[in-house]
């Protein structure tokens, strides 16, 4: 436990320092679901920076081993988590593969590139989990070509009830490496956010969807 504690530090600080969480008070974000956010997070970021990259991925390695996931293929979602994907797979010795959003238009048209996924259990490793609906669209993809899906891994995660809700009805359980409370103490103890500010995103955690409307905010709708 207390190696987990400062593994959680150690990552967070990396999240903070390297640019990947944005604060977007006065002027959040209305994101493809529609949900108005004040946070955005870019862990892509992460991997220009090698020995934040190295933590990620060790740390990832560790939490796999300590959760006991059994799985023959790891898989990244076209966009962010494809180089973490490759990355960890590497590092694991496992095979690496990597989910389009949409389907090829020539050839064979699958979504699923690197390997044949019927009968595999696939690992899904994403950068960040706001919503989920990306997600859920890969998870989708995969069982449609036969892959067996039953953990996602990411780094973060806002941890949305209706996204959990959502990943139930599925069958898969999503874990994270660090929860974004601890991204968001790190963030005032580093002096990228003020104590003041901090109740307001936490309420945003808490509360996402009616956020906006109870803060009486206009979402900069320029969608991400």
């Amino acid at each position: 436990m207390f190696e987990s504690r400062i593994a959680e530090d150690i990552l967070a600080e990396h999240l903070v320092r390297r640019g990947a969480v944005s604060f977007l008070l006065e002027s959040p974000m209305r994101l493809k679901s529609g949900l108005v956010t004040p946070i955005y997070v870019d862990n892509r970021k992460l991997t220009a920076y090698p020995d934040a990259w190295r933590d990620i991925v060790e740390t990832a390695a560790s939490r796999i081993h300590q959760l006991e996931l059994e799985f023959d293929v790891v898989a990244g979602v076209e966009g962010a988590g494809v180089s973490h994907a490759a990355a960890l797979a590497y590092r694991l010795g496992k095979p690496s593969i990597f989910v389009r959003q949409q389907p090829k238009t020539y050839g064979n048209r699958s979504r699923v590139e690197g390997a044949d996924v019927k009968g595999k259990r696939v690992l899904i490793i994403e950068d960040h989990i706001s919503t989920g609906l990306s997600l859920l669209s890969a998870i989708e993809g995969l069982k449609s070509e036969g892959a067996i899906v039953t953990d996602c891994l990411a780094i973060t995660s806002f941890g949305m009830d209706e996204t959990r809700n959502l990943f139930r009805q599925e069958n898969v359980v999503c874990h994270e490496l660090l929860s974004f409370k601890k991204v968001l103490d790190k963030a005032v103890e580093l002096g990228d956010l003020s104590a003041e500010n901090q109740p307001i995103l936490v309420d945003w955690l808490e509360n996402p969807w009616t956020w906006a409307a109870r803060h009486h905010i206009l979402p900069n709708d320029n969608e991400n």
